[in-house]
């Protein structure tokens, strides 16, 4: 700048001030600004003090919080464990950390859990928190396995990648669930499997063999009178019995076989994969041959014994339930058939229980419907020939079946408990009945009920009765209650006082079906009954088997011994009548009198005082000749010998004629030579010789062998011989000489 230009002196000094001014104001900004930034340092330094002193305490607390946490956890880097807090030390069963670091993780985790393992570990804690925990086994150093729920996440860990591994103990928990879970398909008393897991293995064996084309078997056994063992020796030892059974069985299948107890005393076996048609049937009788030793219960042995029914796949069936119930139906028949066996099931076997199903359903309608008839038939005295009661005899009249006796529907009633229920039906239409007929008029007569045995033991058997008497103005002596002599025998002393109390009533009684059931006379003469009922096998065959005779004749003296009536049920012949009259039998029952009849017949038959015309006795006024003989010639020769004599000529070709006649009729000679149809003239003879001791025989030896009159000599069986028939002198010789040893 030039003088000339050059600002004056004032001015100069102005612009030094601002200069200045300037420089100060900057200066005081610098400082500002740079206390300020010393400000925020400090500030920061403040930040940094405590935010290290708050890692430092969060570690300690992460720390702290890894020491004390229940869960296992432990890290390891490249597969080597690195750190373990004290919950995996003890989880793994070591004495220190030390003795596991530096393993291989993997070695800890048995090695079918090694993709368990690999499944549980995710990338990030973030993503392991979401996810399901694996269940999985760890390995301890005694050589243990604890279960555990496991989860595991990859971390950063001393400036490096790592996996940390978390894993809860869950073994109590799962030991706790497996005893539910056994409790749940297993049955306490004996550890068998239950019914729920033995269908869920026969599923499961059912497919398999399915795919694999094979067969199995199920075998369902019930114990074969095990309530005695339970009433007589009490539960404890009946529970041992099972225990025993239990055990018996497991022995007697094999290992790959399943026993199970579905309850009480019945069993179920799994055969899988049999090997062979025999197999199911070799195994069912070593059962039975295992179960046969004898058991020793409460210091005395008891021999066992089952009944068996076995189902075979794929023949009866693909489906569990199925297979077992058809096993359950073939060992009701085993039990029907004698029990102490096995039988297979069959499709007539389900054909049985389908029409049982059906009988039984129809019986619980016609309860409903009052479907059920009664018919009646006469008893009638021996001595007087007059009509002295009645039995009265259930029918089903069916719409779909039609009239359906008794022996048809009385069993399927019994098993199914509708026997109490059509009981009192009976008991109240008898009395009805009765009541009817007194106000018609009609000359009434006691009428015999069957009672069965569970209607027996009914506590209001006595109330009803009195009920039933008192609603109708009966007299207790129009009522007979027929027992069984099982029926009184099942509980003795309970029956004797229930017989009391029914006889205070006033009713009056007879054992039905004498000689048929188990028999105690010392409980017998305690009865308080009337009557002893000879069962109807007996009576059909007191003209033909010396057994049955013997037997009639028993129980006629043992009833009047004990001051009772005897009544033989089942009388169809004139024969069995003289027999039964000779033997001082009181009463008969049977179609020779009547068959059972309605209602309208019986009241027929009341009103006209039918009676019994009693067949004639004693001697004849011509000597009786019984001809026994199968040859038409033989029987036309006789005939024509005999025809003008004082014989008197009976011929018969089958031997129930021959005893008929010979009941009937007084025979003081039998001649045989072949005998009747079914039987040899020696065996006929001697049967003769039992039953009819007075009667002489003669043998025809032409129709015999040397060997048949050797037997009949050395046992006695003929009294003469007759060469031939053709000699007509020497057959009139031979009949003069027997009738005159018949006569002394």
């Amino acid at each position: 700048m030039t003088p000339e230009t050059a600002p004056p002196a004032a001015a100069q000094g102005t612009v030094a001030s601002r200069s200045l001014l300037r420089e100060r104001t900057a200066r005081k900004e610098a400082e500002t600004l740079l206390e300020q930034k010393s400000r925020e340092l400090y500030d920061i330094n403040q930040d940094l003090r405590y935010l290290n002193a708050h890692m430092e305490q969060s570690e300690a607390r992460y720390r702290t919080l890894v020491e004390l946490i229940p869960d296992a956890i432990w890290i390891h880097m490249d597969g080597e464990i690195v750190f373990m807090n004290p919950a995996a030390v003890r989880l793994f069963g070591a004495a220190s950390p030390e003795a596991l670091l530096g393993t291989r993780a993997e070695d800890r985790v048995p090695a079918e859990f090694h993709a368990q393992l690999a499944e549980g570990t995710y990338s990030d804690l973030a993503l392991a928190q979401l996810q399901p925990r694996s269940a999985l086994q760890v390995l301890r150093l005694d050589g243990g396995t604890v279960d555990v729920e496991y989860f595991g996440c990859r971390i950063w860990f001393n400036n490096a990648d790592a996996v940390m591994s978390v894993a809860h103990d869950v073994t109590e928990r799962r030991q706790h669930e497996k005893a539910v879970e056994h409790q749940a398909t297993h049955d306490q008393l004996t550890g068998l499997p239950n019914r729920a897991l033995f269908l869920d293995r026969l599923a499961h064996a059912i497919r398999r063999a399915e795919r694999r084309k094979e067969r199995l078997a199920v075998v369902f056994l019930d114990l074969d009178k095990f309530k005695q063992v339970n009433d007589t020796l009490g539960h404890a030892v009946g529970d041992e019995l099972l225990r025993v059974v239990a055990a018996t069985l497991k022995k007697s299948v094999r290992d790959f076989d399943t026993v199970a107890r579905l309850g009480g005393d019945e069993f179920v076996l799994l055969l899988d994969s049999p090997l062979g048609d025999t197999t199911p049937g070799m195994i069912a009788e070593r059962i039975g041959e295992h179960l046969a030793k004898p058991v020793l219960l409460a210091g005395q042995e008891h021999v066992i014994t089952g009944s068996m029914g076995l189902s075979l796949f794929p023949e009866d069936g693909y489906q569990a339930e199925n297979l077992l119930r058809q096993a359950d139906i073939a060992m009701y028949r085993a039990k029907e058939a004698g029990r102490n066996g096995f039988q297979f099931f069959t499709q007539e076997m389900q054909s049985r229980l389908d029409a049982r199903m059906t009988l039984e359903q129809g019986l619980m309608r016609a309860l409903q419907r009052d479907e059920f008839v009664l018919h009646y038939q006469p008893q009638v005295e021996l001595a007087s020939g007059t009509v002295i009661g009645l039995e009265a005899l259930l029918r089903w009249q069916s719409p779909e079946l039609g009239l359906v006796p008794p022996m048809q529907f009385i069993p399927v009633a019994e098993e199914s408990n509708l026997i109490t229920a059509i009981g009192s039906w009976v008991l109240d239409k008898v009395c009805a009945t009765l009541r009817a007929w007194i106000d018609a008029g009609v000359p009434v007569v006691p009428v015999a009920i069957n009672v069965a045995a569970t209607q027996f033991a009914h506590q209001d058997l006595e109330r009803m009765l009195v009920d039933v008497l008192d609603k109708y103005s009966l007299e207790p002596g129009l009522i007979e209650f027929e027992l069984t002599e099982s029926l009184s025998m099942a509980d003795p002393e309970e029956s004797i006082a229930m017989m009391h109390r029914l006889k205070a009533i006033g009713i009056t009684m007879s054992i039905d079906d004498f000689g048929t059931g188990y028999s105690n006379l010392s409980y017998l003469k305690r009865f308080p009954v009337d009557k002893l009922k000879i069962d109807q096998s007996f009576t059909r065959g007191v003209a033909s088997d010396p057994e049955d005779r013997s037997i009639v004749m028993a129980v006629i003296r043992l009833a009047h011994s004990l001051g009772l009536r005897a009544i033989a049920e089942g009388v169809e012949t004139e024969g069995q009548v003289q027999l039964l009259a000779k033997q001082g039998c009181d009463e008969i029952q049977g179609y020779y009198f009547s068959r059972p009849l309605a209602e309208d017949g019986i009241v027929a038959m009341l009103r006209s005082g039918a009676m019994l015309e009693l067949p004639l006795a004693g001697k004849r006024s011509r000597r009786t000749v019984l001809l026994v003989d199968r040859e038409a010639r033989v029987q036309a020769h006789f005939r024509r010998l005999l025809d003008g004599t004082p014989y008197e000529l009976l011929s018969a070709r089958k031997s129930e004629d021959a005893y008929e006649l010979l009941a009937s009729r007084e025979v003081g000679v039998v001649i045989s030579g072949q005998g009747p149809e079914g039987d040899r003239a020696i065996e006929f003879f001697q049967r003769i010789k039992r039953l009819y001791p007075g009667a002489v025989r003669v043998l025809l030896t032409s129709a015999g062998s040397a060997d048949e009159l050797a037997d009949a000599i050395n046992l006695g069986a003929v009294f003469k011989f007759i060469a031939a028939p053709d000699d007509d002198a020497h057959v009139l010789e031979v009949l003069a000489s027997a009738f005159s040893h018949y006569e002394r």
